[in-house]
């Protein structure tokens, strides 16, 4: 018979971080159902008190104020005496009205996180959209859900942008091709910084528009070259640098190796490739962010994942690339830059 020894009291593990794991949910849903029910929208046409914000948006007064409180508390709203405001990252990226508004594809993400355990018993996307290029189309078929689908891009990119601009020496080329590079606010982050590359990005032909909107917007108009095309179909464009950011872990590793083989075609010699994702560390331990995200391309591709350096190495090793390097940029991706021989 197996006896169990229970530790005393005082010997108890602490429960702290399981807590703290556990809040994080807490904190995700209270901003995210602030940008449902409108408030970051409201408060950006006027800033308002607890009782005024509820009146327009019909909230209990129960728990109104310990809601707009809360959202002060995770740095989404200020309040001054009795009346609040949005801070400036909820302004820019919550309130409805703006073009870079990503609480739709936040929320579709909280969404898919629900059914965790039906990705993990099937090992079938979530969201059911097919297995190729197609489980883009077929999702965004219209320029509005582009448009909301690349804001969720950029949310992402705005992260690496400016962080890459200065990872890599851009002296060293006349110019870059973003792969898969939405409406462009990544190629916008390199040309801001360095102003003598010519800059494009390829993407499909239904992200055109949304491009175009937003080159715009960042008056860059006629700066950012835009190369309507499917990357497993059409040809690269050429230019002595491309970039693949978070393309890679959208896909298994057979259209990886097609990616970077398609990519050494399209480099001129001495030409190089940079890719960013948030990839695994080779032991696999962590830190958890990379394996999270590879847990949501579970839920979001057929066939993606995240992927550790050294799978990574292997696949540019075998398309013949050399001089592979690699470093941190950012607080969470990893960038490997790989040159085709002379």
């Amino acid at each position: 018979m197996t006896t169990h020894v229970h530790s005393p009291a005082s010997d108890a593990v602490s429960a702290e971080p399981l807590w703290r794991l556990g809040t994080a949910y807490f904190s995700r849903k209270t901003i995210l159902t602030a940008a449902e029910l409108g408030v970051f929208t409201s408060l950006s046409a006027a800033p308002g008190t607890a009782a005024e914000l509820g009146e327009r948006l019909g909230l209990h007064p129960r728990g109104t104020a310990d809601f707009l409180d809360a959202l002060v508390a995770l740095g989404m709203l200020e309040r001054e005496g009795d009346a609040y405001r949005n801070t400036p990252i909820a302004e820019h990226y919550l309130n409805a009205d703006r073009p870079s508004y990503v609480g739709a594809f936040l929320s579709k993400a909280d969404a898919r996180w629900d059914r965790l355990v039906d990705a993990l018993r099937t090992g079938d996307p979530q969201n059911r959209w097919g297995s190729g290029p197609e489980m883009f189309t077929e999702q965004y078929r219209t320029t509005a859900a582009w448009r909301n689908f690349t804001a969720g891009m950029d949310y992402l990119n705005g992260m690496i942008g400016p962080a890459l601009a200065e990872a890599f020496d851009w002296s060293t080329v006349d110019s870059v091709v973003d792969i898969g590079g939405a409406r462009g606010n990544l190629a916008a982050a390199i040309l801001r910084r360095h102003p003598h590359l010519r800059v494009g990005v390829q993407d499909l032909p239904g992200v055109e528009p949304v491009f175009h909107e937003h080159m715009t917007q960042l008056q860059l108009t006629g700066k950012v070259t835009f190369h309507p095309g499917n990357f497993f179909e059409d040809p690269m464009p050429s230019a002595q640098a491309l970039v693949m950011s978070h393309v890679l872990h959208d896909w298994g590793v057979d259209e990886r190796r097609l990616l970077v083989g398609a990519a050494h075609r399209a480099l001129p010699p001495g030409g190089v490739l940079l890719i960013c994702d948030p990839m695994i560390d080779d032991d696999r331990r962590g830190p958890a962010g990379a394996l999270l995200t590879s847990l949501n391309m579970l839920m979001v591709t057929p066939h993606g994942s995240e992927y550790t350096v050294g799978e990574c190495r292997s696949w540019l090793t075998e398309a013949e690339f050399t001089d592979i390097g690699s470093s941190s940029i950012g607080a969470h991706n990893t960038l490997v830059v790989a040159r085709r021989p002379r």
